[in-house]
């Protein structure tokens, strides 16, 4: 089943930009933070990212994959986007349908790039090469992975397994 395109519910102009949890358009449940472009804020990060996403009810091995995922496209926010700048902030959004799916879109404030030309880590003469490993690692992990057009925003959708019946 393809994950299900999650709409962005409109901000009132009254709402901080570190927003906590809340409720949003049909059912799902939102919740908005900013990370301070630093190494030592990025584990925090994903353990916030993760404790919102917990409703949507992931396996383990998602769980997992989703606070790798999560943990590179933060630092690859604070460090290539922002550029570890002091007063610099990444924004994440994670939208849960509950027991369905999570999204988690992480925006920096730098120009971005472009991600076709990222080249495949994995290619003979791109195993020593640096770069790409981080967008490679995220692509295998979830289900679907966007860029905006400017490449400076990510957004990382997992949806929830079907369990298997115990025989």
């Amino acid at each position: 089943m393809p994950p299900q395109r999650m709409p962005r519910p409109a901000r009132k102009a009254s709402e901080p930009g570190s927003a906590g949890r809340r409720p949003g358009a049909a059912g799902l449940r939102i919740t908005r933070f900013r990370m301070a472009s630093r190494r030592a804020a990025v584990a925090p990060a994903v353990e916030r990212v993760l404790a919102a996403a917990r409703d949507a009810r992931l396996d383990d091995e998602q769980t997992d994959n989703l606070a790798v995922a999560v943990a590179e496209a933060l630092s690859n926010a604070a460090v290539h986007g922002n550029r570890l700048r002091p007063g610099t902030h990444v924004r994440v959004s994670v939208a849960v349908k509950p027991r369905v799916c999570a999204v988690v879109d992480i925006t920096d404030s730098g120009e971005g790039f472009d991600v076709h030309a990222v080249s495949d880590p994995t290619q003979p003469d791109r195993v020593l090469a640096t770069g790409g490993r981080g967008v490679f690692l995220m692509r295998r992990l979830v289900d679907d992975i966007e860029y905006n057009e400017a490449g400076n925003r990510v957004r990382l959708t997992l949806a929830r397994r079907a369990r298997r019946a115990a025989r």
